[in-house]
């Protein structure tokens, strides 16, 4: 079986509830984990046929007994990698994407928690100074220079949802392309599901389980200030752009902006 959607970010935006509340629909399945079918290394080549096949056969919802019509996966790194993008185009035109935004000081800033955290490590291990270079030397990387997808660097450009989006529109249709942002959804989860489910050609829902969502470790420490307000410049021109696609602003970013700003 072919899939009709795929949720294409972002990392630590929340797309692992995701999971959840789109499964817990009666007409939507989504698949328990991260398929990573068009990250492959750029070096890898053309998908062939029977890659293709091998994808699809995933999507077997008959040995699972599941009987739904509306099918997908959710692979974050997708929507950095203009690869990736290409190859979803290249699959299927008209597929539907879900990006899921997150304020992305906070976004950056848990990734690099998790990286930390995968290796054993936590905040507590590095300096205020030693954290803030490991975020400078990742300033200057560009999007078209990414050929291969590490989830465990790039904490910085993947929050640069300007050019993400920019070139995901360059390919696809605004009509398939579904922005949310995590902050609002969490705050009204029932009105923004509805909007992802309607989206995705299902029926809307009276009332779903609020109670769906993973729930992210916390930080041994706070983000250092001094990180905080250089990510806040680096992104300040980034957002500028990213509400004019929205055609407006996001007040939960605005806010705490606002905050850090005043301190």
């Amino acid at each position: 079986m072919k899939p009709n959607y795929i949720c294409i970010g972002v990392q630590k935006g929340g797309t692992q509830s995701l999971i959840n509340y789109l499964n817990f629909h009666p007409e939507i399945y989504m698949a328990n984990r991260e398929m990573h079918f068009f990250d492959r290394r750029l070096s890898y080549g053309k998908l062939s046929d029977e890659d293709i096949k091998k994808y699809e056969e995933s999507f077997n919802l008959k040995k699972l007994k599941i009987t739904k019509q509306i099918v997908g996966e959710k692979t974050p790194s997708y929507c950095y990698l203009r690869y990736a993008i290409d190859r979803i185009y290249n699959y299927n035109q008209n597929m539907k994407l879900i990006i899921i935004l997150r304020e992305p000081i906070s976004r950056s800033f848990s990734q690099y928690n998790m990286n930390l955290n995968s290796k054993g490590k936590t905040l507590n291990d590095k300096t205020d100074e030693q954290i803030i270079n490991k975020f400078k030397e990742q300033e200057n990387i560009k999007f078209d220079e990414i050929k291969k997808n590490n989830g465990k660097e790039y904490f910085v450009v993947r929050g640069f949802y300007d050019e993400i989006l920019e070139y995901i529109l360059s390919k696809f249709s605004r009509d398939n392309l579904y922005i949310g942002i995590s902050e609002e959804i969490n705050q009204n989860k029932l009105k923004y599901y509805n909007e992802i489910y309607q989206f995705l050609g299902a029926t809307k829902l009276k009332k779903i389980n609020e109670n769906l969502n993973i729930h992210v470790r916390k930080y041994t420490r706070n983000i250092p200030k001094k990180l905080e307000k250089y990510l806040y410049n680096i992104y300040k021109p980034h957002n500028e752009k990213l509400y004019k696609i929205l055609g407006r602003k996001i007040d939960s970013w605005e806010n705490y902006y606002i905050k850090l700003n005043s301190s």
